[in-house]
């Protein structure tokens, strides 16, 4: 089965790429958003996801 990878985006315009993993135990976790603090997921099992913040549009525009 192949990593299936998408992307969340929080209210406050965050972007973040989920991927789930599996764990060998059960975990009980939560994720919010790094910058508002809004949460946005919650999880229960032995896949969990992991997530990574995306580079802002606006900063990558800056860059170029």
């Amino acid at each position: 089965m192949a990593d299936q990878t998408t992307i969340v985006s929080c209210t406050c315009g965050v972007r973040y790429e989920r991927r789930e993993v599996a764990l060998p135990i059960k975990d009980v976790g939560c994720f919010d958003c790094d910058e508002c603090g809004t949460r946005l997921e919650i999880w229960s099992g032995r896949k969990v996801p992991a997530f990574k913040r995306l580079p802002s549009e606006e900063r990558e525009a800056k860059r170029a």
